[in-house]
């Protein structure tokens, strides 16, 4: 059984790299969002985590999503700073 939302977010606010392959592996989908269409790319975006970025880019998390407010996860990750995340999402 995949897990929540609010579970999944929690693993990326802790950049459990390993925890968030494991959800994926048992069939949590990259791509969930919440209400207000926030994806897990998003708050990894947020958290500037390259190794959480990377496991839910190789499994197909959309790059492109828009949230409520028009954000993706390059702008936000673009508005923090995170240069680096910036780059694996446009590698």
């Amino acid at each position: 059984m995949a897990i929540s939302y609010r579970a999944a977010q929690t693993i990326i606010k802790r950049g459990d790299e390993a925890a968030l392959r494991k959800a994926l592996a048992e069939g949590l989908n990259a791509n969930l969002t919440n209400e207000n269409g926030w994806t897990l790319l998003m708050l990894a975006a947020v958290e500037g985590s390259i190794s959480v970025g990377q496991a839910l880019l190789e499994a197909s998390a959309n790059k492109a999503a828009t949230n409520a407010k028009g954000d993706t996860a390059e702008s936000i990750a673009t508005r923090r700073g995170f240069t680096e995340f910036v780059s694996l999402l446009n590698g």
